[in-house]
């Protein structure tokens, strides 16, 4: 059985003049020896939480199979 976690990134958004923070949810498998291989990202710079549960729709989709 293949384990999935999400993992929260902190990423910074430049724009001309300001920098803005922007966290992303990463859904990553464990490959082996302590590798984690993401198979994707989620962000949303208005809506955060929106990101997250849309990560946690495709884990709950992948801790299915």
């Amino acid at each position: 059985m293949k384990k999935y976690r999400i993992k929260r990134i902190c990423k910074w958004v430049h724009f001309p003049g300001e920098h803005l923070f922007c966290p992303t949810f990463s859904v990553q498998v464990f490959i082996i020896f302590g590798v984690w291989l993401t198979i994707k990202t989620f962000t949303d710079p208005e809506d955060t939480d929106f990101a997250r549960r849309e990560a946690e729709e495709l884990l709950d989709k992948l801790n299915e199979k």
